[in-house]
């Protein structure tokens, strides 16, 4: 193996492994608007388009709070857990 050889390795090394990390943010950021916003999403377009609205046991429709579900779940992270779970949206 020649000294080019060895510099070529490295870099298609590099290339991949800049390629796995860039392909892993976008699909994981992807993921997290998915599944962060999503039910939003699409509670508000069968509302808009079915005229299904479901909501809450409190009456509260349930798209409203799904839009701040990731909100809260940041107050608790920023807490470091000391602020009570929301565990239902």
């Amino acid at each position: 193996m020649t000294s080019s050889d060895e510099s070529n390795d490295l870099d298609v090394r590099f290339r991949t492994r800049l390629l796995r990390v860039v392909v892993s943010i976008v699909v994981l950021t992807g993921v997290t608007v998915v599944l962060g916003y999503g039910g939003w999403f699409v509670l508000t377009l069968t509302a808009t388009f079915a005229g299904y609205d479901p909501e809450t046991e409190n009456g509260e429709l349930l798209r409203n709070q799904l839009l701040v579900w990731p909100d809260r779940n940041r107050e608790v992270m920023r807490s470091n857990g000391r602020v009570e779970l929301p565990l239902k949206p």
